[in-house]
């Protein structure tokens, strides 16, 4: 993630780096971005770069959870979600919010390219493991916590298996999702019904 110099620094001077940074991952992917050109674009030294961030995997990370927070496609609110107690109405607002942040995905082509690129990187690329720590911080992720616990005392989610534990299992699983859909074996909507099909499985109580 970004050194803490980076948080300091001018506005403007950001969203000059996070735009060129966004551009040239969208366009060329993770591995065959240039970090060379991005620093040219934003127009400052190479070392002023290093001082901001350590490296280009940092530098991809942070482009790609600025772009899921200017989007609010990791909203997992209590505006979002009412906490009910009945598990069969509790389940029916998972899959809509499952359906709904997915749309809310493919209705932002330069995230979906971004989610793509990393997809393609395969989960045990060390980006993964870096991404998961770092979500584990943002509150979205407390939020998410939030339902999955409330889930939890109203009989609808296990509690055998850390939730923590359930959340990565599930990121795997939507890694392949994401890589059966950009090989073309599944599409948008069929996407949407498998996640929420194994989301189900993976988290509901053991009868």
């Amino acid at each position: 993630m970004p050194l803490a110099r980076y948080e300091s620094i001018d506005k403007f001077l950001k969203m000059r780096i996070l735009d060129a940074a966004k551009q040239e991952f969208s366009t060329h992917g993770y591995l065959d971005a240039s970090y060379n050109k991005i620093i040219q674009k934003i127009g400052i030294s190479k070392g002023s770069m290093y001082y901001y961030f350590e490296n280009k995997e940092d530098l991809f990370i942070t482009c790609f959870l600025h772009e899921t927070h200017v989007t609010g496609s990791f909203d997992f609110t209590n505006a979002s979600f009412t906490l009910v107690d009945d598990k069969q109405a509790y389940w029916d607002s998972m899959k809509t919010l499952a359906s709904r942040q997915w749309n809310d995905f493919s209705q932002h082509p330069l995230l979906m390219s971004l989610m793509r690129h990393m997809v393609s990187l395969g989960s045990d690329h060390p980006i993964f493991r870096k991404l998961n720590a770092e979500c584990e911080g943002l509150s979205e992720y407390g939020d998410l916590i939030e339902i999955l616990e409330h889930g939890v005392d109203i009989g609808a989610i296990r509690d055998d298996v850390p939730l923590k534990v359930l959340i990565r299992m599930s990121t795997e699983y939507e890694v392949w999702l994401m890589q059966e859909l950009q090989e073309d074996r599944l599409d948008g909507q069929q996407v949407i019904e498998k996640f929420f099909e194994m989301f189900r499985q993976l988290f509901e109580t053991r009868r």
